[in-house]
């Protein structure tokens, strides 16, 4: 067996362990990130051309983190000499007396980030693509908009490369961690590294390489689909916002965003059936699609009957609470253990790297993101 010695090597090269490589590598660290298929697959949960990024949260710890979020990817665009973030504004809405919209709102004027609250008929008004009942709660954030996402994320990590010291080992399937040793040893097939310090950013397989946090972490199977209707002008970038629907129970909730660097309009409903992340499964079934033909027809009618050009397969990993789960392993502080998704995470993993690779380099959690889930 080969054996490779390194001081910090990432495990995953999704969006966060791409984004802890670029920070480790930003910092002239050593780094070996480690991929257990090819870059930018479709496996796990960090491919597709785009994520929606808002600072319109419901939860008030993430809402907080978002002006951290939008600086930490306003620093990457610098860093690679090109622009990630697209603005179409995003607008928040569901029933009355659900509370959500009421939550957003009272969040972004927390953080006096600009909105507007109104009704669905006034929204109507405004957004004519929508037809919401006149009595639903809404707010607009014209701050929220898209990010190119295999595009970041492709970015960060041949930045990554372009540190002192950094290897990228692709099709290369992590076994296991070896923990009983003086260090961590990263075991793969026909290779063995031993490392100074791990970063698991491995998605839904992080649970079967930390099973202490196994339980905390549920992957489930996330599809969406892309609509284009006949005149497809209204939907666009610059006409057409993200949005975010909460309805009173968790499993009513959709999301969507107008056509970008996609063939098509994008629509899913958040939450999913729980899988194993081994079985590839990208059917999308009869029933799902009239679901989302069902909300289509009831909030933006135009878009009901439009024609679905692409479909696409990703996985959640969930922990407790739609929480992130970011923390040293109970065992040593020299692994630290990284997911931080839930479904929505996306928007934070450039600013997680960069909390990652500090717990890396310092041994210590920052206060600032207690907030976050942690291993018991």
């Amino acid at each position: 067996m080969e054996r490779l010695v390194a001081k910090n090597v990432v495990v995953g090269a999704g969006a966060v362990g791409s984004a802890a490589a670029y920070h480790l590598a930003r910092r002239g660290e050593p780094v070996a990130l480690v991929e257990q298929f090819g870059l930018g697959h479709a496996r796990g949960s960090s491919h597709g051309a785009a994520r929606i990024t808002r600072h319109s949260y419901a939860d008030p710890d993430y809402a907080r983190l978002m002006p951290a979020a939008f600086r930490s990817w306003r620093e990457l665009e610098a860093d690679a000499g090109r622009s990630f973030y697209v603005r179409t504004g995003g607008v928040s809405f569901g029933p009355p007396g659900v509370g959500y919209v009421d939550r957003v709102a009272a969040n972004l004027a927390e953080l006096d980030v600009p909105h507007r609250k109104m009704s669905g008929a006034d929204w109507n008004d405004v957004q004519p693509a929508f037809a919401l009942p006149a009595d639903y709660e809404a707010v607009f954030e014209p701050d929220a908009g898209m990010l190119a996402a295999a595009k970041a994320i492709e970015a960060q990590v041949e930045l990554a490369r372009r540190g002192p010291d950094t290897r990228i080992l692709t099709e290369r399937p992590i076994r296991r961690i070896d923990l009983e040793g003086e260090r961590p040893v990263v075991v793969s097939d026909g290779l063995s590294i031993e490392a100074e310090r791990v970063i698991l950013a491995a998605g839904p397989w992080t649970g079967r390489l930390a099973p202490g946090s196994a339980a905390a972490l549920r992957p489930t199977r996330q599809r969406v689909l892309y609509f284009r209707p006949v005149n497809p002008a209204p939907y666009q970038v610059g006409r057409f916002p993200t949005f975010i629907y909460m309805g009173a129970t968790e499993d009513d909730a959709f999301y969507g965003m107008p056509e970008f660097l996609a063939p098509g309009m994008k629509l899913g409903r958040h939450g999913g059936p729980d899988t194993d992340p081994d079985r590839q499964d990208s059917t999308v079934p009869d029933d799902y699609v009239a679901l989302l033909r069902t909300f289509l027809a009831k909030h933006i009618p135009g878009l009901a009957g439009a024609e679905i050009v692409a479909t696409e397969t990703c996985i959640y990993t969930v922990a407790p609470g739609e929480r992130f789960l970011v923390d040293f392993h109970p065992e040593r502080r020299d692994v630290i253990v990284a997911s931080p998704c839930s479904g929505h995470g996306f928007k934070f993993s450039n600013l997680v790297g960069r909390v990652l690779a500090d717990m890396a380099a310092t041994g210590e959690a920052d206060p600032a993101y207690a907030a976050w889930t942690r291993l018991p």
